[in-house]
């Protein structure tokens, strides 16, 4: 077997960037995970059976986790199912609108939620105009499950038509003859589809919830409803405790290495939009009507109003507006936001463009194995949280006596590896494509270099690069668990800003924050969309 240093088309500058990214994230997170784990491996085995406070983060970390994936596989699944089979209005619309909460930040959905949830919130208001005696809370497990729902709904409702979408006209048009209807239809035609879609998804939304960070912190009310990383975030800025913050960071890594590893043994292949060809559907009975009416209303409520609940008290507040953008505060968080997010998703853009780079030349070099593990290497950045390595960092160099342009290269670093794999998964196919197609033409006109990149490259991965770009940028925007460790009155961000109003309650200006935020956030979704549309 012939090795890759003696292939007669090996050439050593083209796996120099590649092998200096791997290297630079080899090198940061194993610094980074040392760091932690030297502090964390000195708590002993008796003293971790012993500690209640240590076993009831566990718990509840798992506890939450479980109950909001099952309740958002469940309720998306309906809603789905719903969505594809009744026909409305506005169908489409709704369709774009649900995609928005992939990259909307979650401080952002927080306010939105407890402006209809809180103790003076819409539906307080409601109960006290009908004379009900009663208010709501938003603080504590209900209100955990209820923004976890806000997010995950949507993408378990995404899977579903995608399920439902792969049954073949055929098989409806058959089951009509044969009047298969109701539970019979879903047992016999569906759950085959439904099966090798819904785990998988199950596995990623408990993934996604045990590592929730900024929805536990905000609306976990208390250390009685804390999971692992807001219990590191409180053992580092409240206790001062780094050891301990240490011994949770390394029990979180565990955790999410063996989470991301079971979520690759059940991952699928990822299907980046619905098919638009002719599907021949049974029209459903007045019953089924009412119940299909009935989820997409309930769920379209709870999806939407917290969203409009932004936009109505921005607009409220605006007697307010002249003052605030007099606050030196707002116009500092608009700057480092409106640069450190630009920064992560070129940063992040270049990182997995020089990794898929090194990986489809091994892979046409006919070397799989290493290809493929290069694209996993990418990908496995998942299994370390970014509040994991801003620990380990935030170790490294607590000596240090720290600038704002140090805290700007630290955030828009972890926030452009944080976006890394969402890149990597996108920028693949096309950049694969790009060389099954044009690598025998580039090596026999001898195109190298930046005049390939020129010629051949950028005309295939204008419109992915484009919305790789917005999307890694949209991601950073709203992402608090970087500048949550680093941030400061004199270095701060929207999402920062956001939680300090929110946390003292200036309700008049967290309002107008967060419609600033919602509007850029909406600005670079509705770009996201058309570049969409235009690669499919």
């Amino acid at each position: 077997m012939i090795s890759l240093f003696s292939h007669p088309h090996f050439r050593p500058r083209h796996y120099i960037g590649g092998s200096a990214v791997i290297f630079f994230i080899v090198l940061l997170y194993s610094t980074s995970l040392s760091a932690v784990f030297s502090i964390g491996g000195n708590y002993s085995w008796e003293a971790f059976k012993q500690d209640d406070y240590l076993h009831q983060v566990i718990f509840f970390s798992l506890g939450q986790a479980f109950l909001s994936a099952l309740l958002a596989v469940l309720i998306g699944a309906l809603f789905g199912r719903a969505f594809f089979y009744q026909p409305f209005p506005g169908k489409r619309l709704i369709q774009r609108l649900l995609s928005l909460t992939f990259v909307l930040p979650a401080l952002l959905a927080i306010f939105g939620l407890l402006e209809i949830y809180g103790t003076e919130g819409w539906l307080s208001r409601l109960m006290q105009w009908l004379g009900i005696n009663w208010k709501p809370t938003i603080y504590g497990l209900n209100g955990i499950l209820i923004a976890h729902l806000f997010f995950n709904i949507p993408l378990a409702a995404r899977v579903t038509q995608q399920a439902l979408q792969a049954i073949p006209s055929e098989q409806h048009q058959l089951a009509a003859q044969l009047n298969i209807r109701g539970w019979q239809f879903f047992r016999l035609i569906e759950i085959p589809y439904f099966k090798n879609q819904l785990l998988p998804t199950f596995v990623l939304i408990f993934m996604l919830c045990f590592t929730s960070f900024t929805i536990v912190l905000s609306l976990g009310g208390g250390p009685q409803n804390s999971t692992l990383e807001v219990a590191i975030y409180q053992a580092i800025f409240f206790e001062f405790d780094f050891p301990k913050a240490a011994l949770f960071a390394l029990i979180q890594f565990v955790f999410c290495f063996v989470l991301f590893g079971i979520s690759q043994i059940f991952a699928k292949p990822p299907e980046t939009s619905l098919s638009q060809r002719y599907i021949w559907l049974m029209p459903p009975s007045s019953a089924v009507k009412i119940f299909n009416v009935f989820i997409l209303f309930s769920v379209c409520l709870l999806l939407f109003i917290p969203l409009l609940s932004i936009v109505v008290e921005g607009v409220v507040s605006a007697p307010e507006w002249f003052s605030f953008w007099q606050d030196p505060q707002l116009w500092k968080a608009l700057i480092y936001s409106l640069s450190m997010a630009p920064a992560s998703g070129v940063l992040a853009i270049v990182f997995s463009f020089l990794l898929l780079l090194l990986s489809r030349q091994l892979q046409w070099l006919h070397f799989p194995v290493f290809a493929t593990l290069i694209q996993t290497g990418g990908m496995m950045i998942l299994a370390v949280p970014t509040l994991i390595l801003s620990v380990g960092l935030f170790l490294l160099l607590q000596e240090m006596d720290f600038s704002n342009i140090h805290l700007f290269l630290i955030v828009v670093l972890c926030n452009a590896l944080a976006a890394m794999p969402f890149v990597i998964r996108i920028l693949n196919t096309p950049m694969m494509q790009a060389t099954q197609y044009y690598e025998k033409l580039c090596l026999s006109l001898n195109l190298k270099g930046w005049q390939r990149f020129k010629l051949i490259e950028y005309p295939l991965l204008k419109t992915p690069l484009k919305y790789t770009f917005a999307l890694a940028t949209t991601l950073s925007l709203g992402d608090f668990t970087a500048i949550a460790l680093f941030g400061s009155p004199d270095f701060t961000s929207l999402p920062h800003l956001l939680y300090q109003q929110i946390g003292q309650y200036r309700s008049q200006e967290a309002a107008i924050t967060a419609l600033i935020l919602l509007s850029l956030c909406l600005g670079l979704f509705m770009f996201i969309e058309h570049n969409r549309d235009n690669n499919d």
